[in-house]
């Protein structure tokens, strides 16, 4: 519960209004503290997945009830622009070495291929009957699409701006994410208990990793360097974390995590990782040397908190939150 809120203009790219406010988030056991809450364009409406650039310190929002993608610049503290005409956008993924942000239009069933440098979309490509998450792999130049129903994975030719065979995967897809070390996309697959792996190069499926414990997977998020999988999974016994190795290909560890949780976000440098939802209420885990997760705390960080991002360089987490007393706000945030 808010208990009071005190607004003080700020000057900055559009007059971005910045928020300071004391909340009903109480100190003592929380993992994370308010630094500021910033205003963000569109109206109290939903957000989704987010990307952090941070070479180029930016954070890229999908603003999915706005239609729009939120460009925020991470050094300047403010709002950089508004990528608009973009019903529905659910995902977003950028490749800043190829200067290029890619985005789910899932109300035009379509991908959106964005210039970084004018920030305008410069093609529209066809990807599947409900494009959701994407996963870009630099090596072949592709992206994957996740579909909530259809095929599963709709595939997109990066540089030729154009659809490829889709994939199918046995049903309908929860995110997919790329990792760097195999090269291949790994994906989450609705109402089924296995973890796909694809080798992008071959628009093939060459692995279908059975999940203990868990009945269906959507969120997911893999931290390259540790090689592990994490996936906010729906338990047999209630909502999961689940962590999948990808050096032996196996399941190692699943814990409990709060309802409706999906969107994930790991710090390399902290080697922490947050696990948000929409009910507010998200957890953080510290990973140790040897992989192994503790449960550092949960905590509710405010109305809506459904995506979160953290930025490598600064540490600094950020909570889209839809309704804050009528407006939508950037939440951000630090550890204690």
């Amino acid at each position: 519960m808010i208990e009071r809120v005190s607004y003080s203009w700020c000057r900055g790219v559009m007059g971005i209004l910045l928020v300071t406010l004391s909340t009903g988030v109480v100190a003592g056991p929380n993992p994370l503290k308010l630094v500021r809450d910033l205003s963000l364009p569109g109206g109290p409406r939903r957000f989704d997945y987010q990307w952090i650039d941070s070479a180029g310190g930016r954070l890229y929002i999908a603003h999915l009830g706005a239609d729009s993608v939120d460009v925020f610049d991470l050094r300047a503290g403010s709002l950089l622009a508004v990528i608009e005409g973009l019903p529905s956008v659910h995902g977003v993924v950028a490749a800043p070495e190829r200067h290029l942000v890619f985005a789910t239009v899932t109300g035009d069933k379509q991908l959106a291929i964005i210039d970084d440098r004018t920030l305008t979309v410069r093609a529209r490509v066809p990807a599947g009957e409900y494009p959701n998450g994407l996963a870009f792999d630099p090596r072949t130049s592709r992206v994957f699409v996740s579909n909530n129903v259809g095929l599963g994975i709709a595939v997109v030719d990066a540089s030729g701006e154009k659809a490829l065979p889709g994939i199918d995967i046995g049903g309908g897809a929860g995110n997919a994410q790329y990792d760097p070390v195999s090269g291949h996309v790994f994906v989450t697959v609705h109402k089924s208990a296995v973890l796909v792996e694809i080798d992008p190069a071959g628009l093939r499926v060459v692995a279908r990793h059975p999940l203990q414990g868990v009945r269906t997977c959507h969120g997911m998020l893999i931290a390259a360097d540790l090689q592990l999988a994490f996936a906010a999974c729906g338990g047999e016994t209630g909502p999961k974390l689940l962590t999948f190795d990808l050096k032996s290909r196996r399941q190692s560890s699943i814990q409990p995590i709060p309802p409706q949780a999906d969107v994930l976000a790991f710090d390399p440098g902290r080697r922490r990782l947050y696990v948000s939802s929409s009910t507010g209420r998200i957890a953080v885990f510290d990973v140790a040397p040897d992989r192994h997760l503790t449960n550092v705390g949960e905590q509710f960080v405010g109305p809506n908190a459904h995506t979160v991002a953290v930025d490598p360089q600064s540490h600094l987490v950020y909570f889209p939150l839809e309704n804050l007393r009528g407006h939508a706000v950037l939440r951000v945030m630090e550890e204690r």
